[in-house]
């Protein structure tokens, strides 16, 4: 066992581990929805046989997606954040967010600080039995691609409502030719610009260049056309600034890990723009690039829903990424990100208080905008401590001190934006509404919190209520919050045009691409693509150490 191993695994042992000892009342979560949920989280050796069944497993895939993805009413929807009833432009600007419900408001609601004290984290940090802290670090780092809200007005979007990996990319030409060698010389066609850092241990790994110059303050002149990292506070150390990398995308950068996943993704372009080029030697630049892009993308997606998607869920069976299950789906609609599906996706509680990073530890704040903290000690080990680092449990009273406002200023978020109550999205998403605080949360602490504040379970405001939810056994969300993820995340990831009907095969991807796809379902196999090591190194969103415990009853 490494140094950051038994780091983190005293520090869990400091930290709650965080186990429903009480359950909520499930009655009111409607018969089908319970007997769902008793069938994918019960006989598991049925579910085995299915998932070692190639068939068998894909009519299975498809059955349970579209039946996850049509719990609520698809695209497109008939309102935006543009104006609050149906107009030509709320129909066709995506420039704006969409919505799901109608605006509405809640009378004499308690203050924000009251409640935004639901959520302070009391008692040391309760820590999630199943998740690592890579589970969050790739939920920041996936998110920030699409999940984009305007500086200047917060109801509308700069995003392409796609994934397509601007973290790495960028969003326009300007700062995705920015960022390329544009080299036609064999050998270097199609590859993203790099550096060779040296690290702790004196071997060389490969990184983006730097985006400043070596005072730290003034932009190269090649990279004039990349953003600014967003958050880079005006009198961040000189030394720290120096060694932000120049990567498309403006939030890469933003702590070490989201700029590590950003450096493994920026490798594998790289690696596949050599096979892509040895197997088609006469291609120019561009086209090595454009369909190495189009591969990335793709794993990208594999990725969300076979490592990403399952890790969330519950089940027994394990989600796969087959595209064909959205050419003839009713859901099958370009995408268009709902405001909602940006709050919810507010993860703060599950961020340590502490980050074990190789021999050392770090606050969380110390590994904003210092890339050194990665090339010090290489992406191996940086990969490493972050898959054995515990995360935190997503639940009211854990959030660490540094997000507090974050969290008021999104409940603020929701208020401002009239959104509909949490028994309301309840009952969007084919919940029955709940009708006691006991139907919320089995915490009779936290059911006792929320009826002093809201007096009625009605009254519930949605960002709160999809916190105050119990998570459920073997998953890592709450009941809401996985619905709504799982709707999104699959009418999302799936419609992505490279995925389409008449784009996702061999003549977009050639066929190494399509070998290289079709070889990738987790982080880890990108990782292992791309390491040089003797050392077998864990990568992974869950646990090591975790146990699937008894599910909850019918």
């Amino acid at each position: 066992m490494t140094s950051s191993d038994t780091s983190a695994n005293a520090r869990a042992s400091k930290d709650e581990t965080h186990t429903n000892t009480s359950r909520r009342d499930m009655s009111s979560d409607g018969l089908r929805n319970r007997a769902e949920a008793w069938l994918l989280t019960h006989i598991e050796p049925a579910w085995s046989f299915i998932n070692q069944s190639p068939s068998l497993a894909k009519v299975i895939n498809r059955i349970l997606i579209n039946n996850a993805v049509n719990k609520t009413r698809n695209r497109p929807h008939p309102l935006s954040m543009k104006a609050p009833y149906t107009t030509w432009p709320s129909l066709t600007d995506k420039t704006w967010y969409g919505r799901y419900l109608p605006e509405s408001t809640v009378s004499n609601l308690p203050s924000l600080s009251e409640v935004t004290e639901l959520f302070r984290r009391t008692g040391g940090m309760k820590v999630s039995p199943k998740s690592t802290n890579l589970f969050p670090v790739f939920a920041q780092w996936f998110t920030d691609g699409f999940l984009r809200t305007a500086d200047d007005n917060r109801r509308r979007t700069t995003s392409s409502h796609q994934i397509d990996l601007s973290q790495v990319y960028g969003q326009t030409d300007c700062q995705t030719n920015a960022i390329r060698e544009m080299s036609n010389k064999l050998g270097r066609r199609g590859r993203l610009k790099t550096q060779f850092l040296k690290n702790q241990a004196g071997f060389e790994e490969e990184y983006a260049p730097y985006l400043y110059e070596s005072d730290g303050i003034t932009k190269k002149s090649e990279f004039a056309n990349l953003p600014t990292p967003m958050r880079l506070p005006p009198d961040w150390p000189i030394e720290k600034r120096a060694t932000l990398f120049a990567f498309g995308g403006d939030r890469a950068n933003s702590t070490a890990q989201t700029a590590m996943v950003n450096t493994l993704f920026i490798r594998e372009h790289n690696r596949i723009c050599g096979e892509i080029e040895q197997a088609y030697p006469d291609w120019d630049d561009e086209r090595v690039f454009q369909i190495s892009r189009n591969i990335c993308i793709a794993l990208l997606i594999r990725v969300v829903v076979e490592e990403y998607i399952n890790h969330i869920a519950p089940y027994h069976f394990k989600f796969r990424g087959e595209p064909n299950v959205a050419w003839t789906a009713r859901w099958n609609r370009p995408n268009w990100i709902p405001v909602e599906f940006n709050l919810l996706y507010r993860w703060h509680n599950l961020v340590p208080d502490k980050i074990t990073w190789g021999s050392s530890e770090y606050s969380t704040m110390e590994m904003a905008f210092d890339n050194s903290k990665l090339t010090t000690i290489g992406l191996a080990h940086a990969f490493e401590a972050t898959s054995r680092q515990v995360a935190g449990h997503l639940a009211l009273h854990n959030t660490p001190d540094f997000l507090y406002e974050a969290e008021k200023n999104s409940i603020k978020q929701g208020r401002d934006f009239c959104l509909a109550t949490y028994n309301d999205y309840r009952e969007a998403m084919s919940y029955p509404r709940v009708s006691s605080f006991d139907q919320v949360t089995g915490d009779s602490k936290v059911a006792a919190e929320l009826k002093h504040l809201y007096k009625t379970v009605d009254r519930i405001e949605l960002y709160v209520g999809l916190f105050a939810e119990d998570t459920k056994v073997n998953g890592t969300v709450p009941p809401l919050i996985g619905r709504m993820v799982g709707i999104d995340a699959f009418s999302h990831a799936l419609t992505n045009p490279l995925l389409s009907e008449h784009i996702f095969n061999a003549d977009t991807f050639t066929p190494v691409g399509m070998k290289v796809i079709n070889e990738t379902t987790t982080l880890a196999s990108i990782f292992n693509r791309n390491i040089n090591s003797n050392e077998p190194t864990f990568v992974s969103m869950t646990r090591e150490d975790w146990v699937r415990q008894p599910p909850d009853g019918f």
